[in-house]
């Protein structure tokens, strides 16, 4: 399944290729931030633009890059260091066919709101 995403008004749209099975939740406070909750995303391999036309970047502490549009200020995704790129879930157009499958950066949950027991949690990066 061929999963495209988008912002909220339209103006940046992409296609996720080599996209990861699960949906991994960050409750770093950076995410915590430039969300307003945590942040929920997937890893992919790269991302093929089919219209960017708003696109700016945030170079965040660690040396990460933040990708938003700059029309509406949706998040559209984080580049590690390394290169490695998440995607936010929410952009995902229509069914992302993923679950849940992890939490990082545990650590740093904001006082509002628990994490089941039951779901994996790691208190840093983790090893996901």
């Amino acid at each position: 399944m061929q999963l495209i995403a988008s912002c909220l008004c339209g103006a940046n749209r992409f296609a996720l290729e080599g996209a990861a099975q699960g949906i991994i939740a960050c409750h770093c406070s950076q995410c915590r931030k430039t969300s307003g909750h945590y942040a929920a995303s997937l890893d992919v391999a790269g991302i093929r633009w089919q219209a960017r036309a708003a696109v700016g970047e945030y170079a965040s502490a660690g040396g990460g890059t933040r990708g938003f549009c700059t029309s509406c200020g949706s998040s559209l995704y984080f580049r590690a260091p390394d290169g490695a790129i998440s995607v936010e879930a929410g952009a995902i157009d229509g069914p992302t066919g993923r679950k849940l499958s992890a939490h990082i950066y545990c650590a740093n949950t904001g006082d509002y709101y628990r994490i089941p027991a039951n779901e994996t949690q790691f208190s840093g990066a983790g090893h996901v």
